[in-house]
């Protein structure tokens, strides 16, 4: 096992104990995950696409011929080449997420402690095992994550700020806590999967690209 499949699959496990996803088949270099949301019933990450190309086509395949509404099936790939395993999913019948996303790491001791704006407040607690930090004012949430803690890694999911609140340190301070609450559990590595809008957050706060992810989706 590469170093990146090891990545991946903690990322995924991570992944899916936040949400609570907890059926998931890993066999032959691809992890299918029946996470049974509305849009999204069936996820197949591959695992180290860009030497196994085979494990695409598998995926695809399977994503092809899951029932359900379109787009209801997803392949995940994380890979060194956003372009050419994009045009492979394309070409194997899927529709691809232009939305770019990444993977991203870092080690959680790099991660600055912040302190949050007066006018909130913070709390961290563990819900069914998962790590859930608010920002609150007025007893309104302006701001939330989630970590999860596998091993010594810990998967950041679900890091949002309410629109109103934004530019004001809150989501800085959230993952903060998250991390603060994640190493007094033992965990050394951050792991999360960054939108564009969330690549500069976590930029600012250390943490590096691992490599791209491709989503594609059944027709």
């Amino acid at each position: 096992m590469t170093d990146r499949e090891e990545l991946v699959r903690q990322w995924q496990a991570g992944w899916s104990k936040s949400r609570g996803w907890t059926t998931v088949v890993d066999e032959d270099g691809l992890l299918t995950v029946r996470a049974g949301e509305q849009g999204r019933a069936m996820e197949y990450v591959v695992l180290d696409a860009d030497a196994h190309p085979e494990r695409l086509e598998r995926a695809a395949g399977l994503a092809l011929a899951t029932t359900g509404a379109r787009g209801s099936a997803w392949v995940t790939v994380v890979t060194d080449d956003r372009e050419a395993r994009a045009d492979e999913l394309e070409d194997l019948g899927l529709e691809v997420q232009r939305d770019k996303e990444w993977l991203m790491t870092i080690r959680l001791s790099d991660q600055p402690k912040l302190q949050l704006h007066p006018r909130y407040a913070l709390v961290s607690e563990l819900e069914s095992d998962v790590i859930i930090t608010r920002a609150t004012i007025h007893g309104a949430v302006a701001s939330s994550g989630r970590m999860a803690v596998v091993g010594q890694d810990a998967i950041a999911d679900r890091i949002e700020t309410d629109p109103q609140h934004r530019r004001r340190g809150l989501g800085s301070a959230v993952m903060a806590a998250l991390v603060e609450a994640a190493a007094a559990q033992g965990a050394t590595r951050g792991v999360l999967a960054a939108s564009k809008d969330g690549l500069r957050l976590y930029r600012s706060l250390g943490w590096k690209v691992a490599a791209d992810i491709v989503v594609g989706r059944s027709r």
